[in-house]
């Protein structure tokens, strides 16, 4: 399991990781967002698969949570719980 480092046209380097990696790197800033606001996202899994099947780049990753985390933000709940739309994730990961 090693990243690999590609550079772009611009000469922009950018990192990439294989699917393990970037599974464990989602769930690291997730679990961060859950921390942060002391709640549970219910279908942190299905957000994890839909981030990963997307891509592998650490930056468009991190990218993707810190927007989630805006919406989280944004968006109270006072259950503890939320369920993040796929469509709201479907959507970041579109733009990005």
């Amino acid at each position: 399991m090693q990243n690999e480092t590609e550079e772009t046209e611009a000469g922009i380097y950018k990192l990439t990781m294989d699917q393990e990696q970037a599974k464990s790197r989602a769930r690291a800033l997730l679990d961060v967002i859950e921390n942060m606001y002391e709640i549970r996202i219910t279908n942190l899994e299905q957000v994890i698969e839909a981030i990963t099947e997307k891509t592998l780049d650490e930056q468009k990753i991190l990218t993707i949570t810190t927007s989630l985390n805006s919406w989280v933000a944004m968006n109270p709940m006072d259950t503890g719980e939320v369920e993040i739309p796929m469509e709201v994730v479907n959507e970041l990961i579109r733009l990005i």
